[in-house]
């Protein structure tokens, strides 16, 4: 039928032909953009994943957890990260049981793997080098001076005692003849002991170091610089690896985020170890200096670091221990995250 035969005016027809379409459109755009928004609602209400971390408890070797929990890091890979103080013999077990995805006790993960062969492996290391000190008495003022002396550890074949004894060789004495070493247990007694008479040196993290040198004591090494084993990052099941490994490589790439931070922004770090530890600046600038030195440039930690803490084990366990270093660490993720975020592995 023509227009003209419909009765309806040409130019009119054409108007109310491009009104319709235009309504149509209209309802279309309204539909799309009615989904858009509800998607962006329900992405954001929709509940972060839940992981959980055990560690030992507050500490400085720690606190790159807290640092990338604080500035979002964790939360921008869609997790709600739960830290739980847990002792480490439990948190290692709860790792198998899968009531923990991660901890923070690496050094009693590789202990239970050299003992027992536990389905464990590190995933990411925080200190490619131990955070110690070797504190004395004012009166020692080298290592060689400490032959006859006391040395107070927190266990035998712990890295205390593992720090001690390479240095007292270094300075030419038999750890087992030359100084006697007895164990006290944490920093907090060792500190007590060192400030009256029945030690006369014990190795200190920080910031203890930097309290007993403001007390007149004297600072004789850092032990990262003749000695190297890993320190502090986290461990996971090889089921977790296998099953939730989407989550692990989120908690890696949050941990890198938060280690790159570190390393590259001084006052940023020394604001918020100042705060979160209840620190004045001055000491917290100092306590970034001393950790400095033995942070991982890449969440790696070295084959020779790997195989000094293999020999702490044997020296802990009390019998031989033959394995591998690749035995304790499973890089794959770490890898993957490094290469997503341009990080050269041993780049610093």
């Amino acid at each position: 039928m023509d227009v003209a035969s419909r009765g309806i005016p040409e130019g009119l027809q054409t108007d109310q032909a491009v009104k319709e379409r235009g309504e149509i459109v209209l309802k279309h755009f309204i539909v799309i953009l009615a989904a858009v928004f509800a998607a962006l609602v329900f992405l954001d209400v929709a509940p972060a994943q839940e992981a959980r971390i055990g560690n030992p408890g507050k500490s400085l070797n720690f606190f790159i957890f807290d640092l990338a929990r604080e500035r979002g890091f964790f939360r921008d890979e869609g997790l709600d990260l739960k830290l739980i103080s847990i002792k480490c013999d439990i948190a290692v077990k709860a790792l198998l049981t899968g009531d923990l995805d991660a901890t923070g006790c690496v050094g009693s993960a590789s202990r239970f793997i050299a003992s027992q062969n536990v389905p464990i492996k590190t995933v990411v290391w925080l200190f490619k080098k131990p955070t110690f000190y070797i504190v004395s008495k004012p009166e020692i003022k080298s290592g060689h001076e400490l032959k006859g002396k006391t040395v107070g550890i927190s266990s035998f074949g712990s890295d205390t005692d593992l720090s001690i004894k390479a240095f007292v060789k270094l300075h030419g004495l038999d750890p087992e003849r030359d100084i006697k070493r007895i164990v006290l247990g944490p920093t907090s007694t060792r500190l007590a002991a060192l400030k009256g008479p029945s030690i006369d040196a014990t190795p200190l993290s920080p910031p203890y170091h930097i309290y007993t040198e403001q007390m007149g004591f004297k600072t004789l090494a850092y032990v990262g610089d003749f000695l190297e084993f890993p320190q502090s990052g986290f461990s996971v099941s090889e089921a977790a690896l296998q099953n939730k490994r989407t989550l692990v490589k989120k908690l890696i790439r949050g941990t890198l985020r938060g280690l790159q931070l570190v390393l590259e922004n001084r006052a940023e770090t020394v604001r918020f170890i100042a705060k979160d530890y209840s620190l004045s600046e001055g000491i917290a600038d100092r306590v970034y200096t001393s950790i400095l030195p033995g942070l991982s440039e890449d969440g790696t930690a070295t084959e020779k670091g790997l195989n000094t803490m293999i020999e702490s084990l044997a020296i802990t366990l009390k019998k031989e221990v033959k394995l591998p270093g690749s035995r304790l660490v499973d890089y794959a993720l770490l890898k993957e995250v490094q290469a997503e975020l341009g990080i050269r592995p041993g780049s610093r």
